[in-house]
Parts: C-alpha cells; structure tokens; sequence
C-alpha cells in the first residue's frame, strides 16, 4: 500500500467511518501493511503507553505523522 493509501485508511480509522466490524476490518489492513507492531493503535496511543506517567491530552500527533512512524519503523534485529 501507498503511503496515501495508508492515510486514507488511518483518516477512516480515525473518524469511525463504517461499522463496528468494517472498522475492525481496515484496521487489520493498515496493521498488514506497516511495518510497526502498534500500527494503528497509535491513532490512540503513543507507543510505550503509560497512564500513570503520559498525561494523554498531550498526545497529538497529526495521521500523517502517525503513517509516517509506522512506515519509518525498523525492527530490532537480536
């Protein structure tokens, strides 16, 4: 999938566009199509998540910028 593509996805994600399975079913595809083991969790959170030390209303990250971090990830490799 295009980055675009991606963004389309994650703007459908985002704003609860379709059902509560179509929802589930685009989410999977962004998660299929990037490299990030969050994917798409991170329209929501910001990766290593802690309640009790991230004040979450801080946590605005644009879906651009979301796609782009999921794209950009690269795994340890042990």
């Amino acid at each position: 999938m295009t980055r675009n593509e991606l963004i389309e996805l994650g703007k459908r994600i985002v704003n609860c566009e379709g059902t509560e399975e179509e929802i589930e079913e685009i989410i999977d595809l962004f998660n299929k199509n990037v490299p990030h083991p969050s994917g798409a969790n991170l329209f929501y959170y910001p990766e290593n998540y802690n309640a009790r030390t991230f004040d979450i209303s801080t946590y605005n990250l644009t879906i651009e910028e979301i796609v782009d971090k999921c794209l950009s990830y690269k795994p340890i490799i042990l």
